[in-house]
This record gives structure tokens, C-alpha cells and sequence, in this order.
């Protein structure tokens, strides 16, 4: 079988470049589109010296492996680049052997050997450009949804007034002493009301361990969403430290 070296830089460079990607959204890593592609072109440059190596195949290969993974991300632990070698590997060992299957090739010394050069490049490159696609459209409409989660809320104490971001959030099942449902706020926030009637204080426990928040009583919540207004009377908020994206959260 004759093989081009053209083909066997795009091939190569293609299914390194895919195999990275994949290896990232595995371990749920950043993506950075910089060190992929070096990680593919130096792995697609190996496939080159692949037929020179006759004695130490295996040793080759495994610094191949080990090259292309640590080139995704430069600064990361041993355990965490362990694991991304061991994704990475069978991962590699999974779609090459899928490809070699389907298309009736045939191991050598590149990743996969196949009768027409640029196919293996095609079908990774494909494959590559509509996981991206896909996850794209799929972050787009969890954008969307989030964003219909978003509203204004106007904080009143007396002769003041502070609108924020809040966020309703099926989570929020906190309620008062009175079972009435609690609004957590950012603490910081809330200064520009002055003086707030303390109501107690409250125990919770979340992902990042459990605290203690202190309660307030504010007399009014105004709710603007889609051109509509709703009004809380005698509010228990929970006092936090919350992002500027949402210093509101409220029970649904």
C-alpha cells in the first residue's frame, strides 16, 4: 500500500486534534484551542518517524502518548495528567480501532492505515466540528433557559430602595421560624438600605460545607419580569455573599 505523507500529516493531525478535544471534555477540563492543535501537529510529525523505528515500536509510541497529553496543559497535577494519559490512550485505542473496522484498513505504523489517505482526516474532522456544534447549541439553549430564570428585584426599607439581579431557583426550599419561604441576598448589597430589622439567624449546609447566615426582615420585594410586577410583603432574607450576576435568590 502506497501512503502519501501528506495524508498521513492530515490524518494524523485531525485524529490527534479530536482525541485531544475528547480527552478534555472527559476529565471536564478547559478547552484551549492553542494546545490541542500542538498537541496534533507534534503527534502528526511522530507519525512521520514512525516507520524509522523498527526496534522500540512500543517505547516510541509510548512517548508518543505521553508528548501528545502533556502538551494539552502544561501546569497540571501528576494525578490529574495521569488520568488524561489514560483517557487519551483508550480513547485512541477505541476510534482507531473503529476506523480500521469500518474502512477496511489495517494497523502500521501510523494510528491507522487505510487504502484512500484523507479519509481517516475527514471523518475526525467531522466528528471534531459537530461535537463542538453540539455542545455549542446545547449551551445556547442553557443560556436561554437561565436566562428566563432571571429577573429585577427591587429592595424597600422605608424611604430607600435598591433594584438587583435575582435569580429564582427551585432549590431554594429555606423558609423562616413561620415556614414562610426565605430570599437569600448579597450581604454587601443590602447596605444601601440602612438599618434592617435582625430576625435570627439561620443553619445551612451546602456543597461547600455548612454556615451560618444571618436573618433580616425587609418590608418589601418588588419582582419586574417580562413587563410584569409582583410584590413580597415582610420578606425574611438570608444575608450572603453572592455574585453581582445574581445578588438575589428566590424560592420558587
Amino acid at each position: 500500500m502506497i501512503v502519501y505523507v501528506e495524508w498521513v500529516l492530515f490524518d494524523n493531525f485531525c485524529l490527534d486534534a479530536l482525541l485531544g478535544y475528547l480527552t478534555l471534555r472527559c476529565v471536564r477540563a478547559k478547552v484551549e484551542v492553542f494546545k490541542v492543535v500542538l498537541s496534533a501537529a507534534v503527534g502528526s510529525l511522530f507519525a512521520l518517524l514512525s516507520p524509522m523505528v523498527r526496534s522500540w515500536t512500543i517505547v516510541f509510541k509510548l512517548g508518543v502518548l505521553l508528548t501528545n497529553t502533556a502538551l494539552l496543559h502544561l501546569k497540571i497535577s501528576l494525578r490529574a495528567y495521569l488520568i488524561r494519559t489514560l483517557v487519551y490512550a483508550v480513547l485512541s485505542f477505541t476510534l482507531s480501532g473503529i476506523l480500521t473496522f469500518l474502512l477496511g484498513g489495517k494497523w502500521n505504523y501510523t494510528f491507522v492505515g487505510v487504502a484512500k489517505g484523507g479519509i481517516v482526516g475527514i471523518i475526525s474532522l467531522s466528528v471534531l466540528l459537530l461535537t463542538y456544534f453540539v455542545r455549542q447549541i446545547n449551551g445556547l439553549m442553557r443560556e436561554k433557559k437561565l436566562s428566563s430564570k432571571c429577573v429585577v428585584a427591587e429592595l424597600i426599607c422605608g424611604d430607600r430602595s435598591v433594584r438587583l439581579n435575582a435569580l429564582y431557583d427551585s432549590g431554594n426550599l429555606l423558609t423562616d421560624r413561620n415556614g414562610e419561604g426565605v430570599v437569600v441576598s448579597d450581604e454587601a448589597s443590602l447596605r444601601e438600605l440602612g438599618e434592617l430589622e435582625p430576625f435570627g439567624e439561620m443553619s445551612i449546609s451546602s456543597a461547600g460545607g455548612s454556615k451560618v447566615l444571618k436573618l433580616v426582615k425587609i418590608p418589601c420585594i418588588k419582582i419586574y419580569s417580562e413587563g410584569r410586577e409582583n410584590t413580597l410583603n415582610n420578606v425574611t432574607v438570608a444575608l450572603s455573599d453572592l455574585p453581582e450576576e445574581y445578588a438575589v435568590i428566590l424560592p420558587t
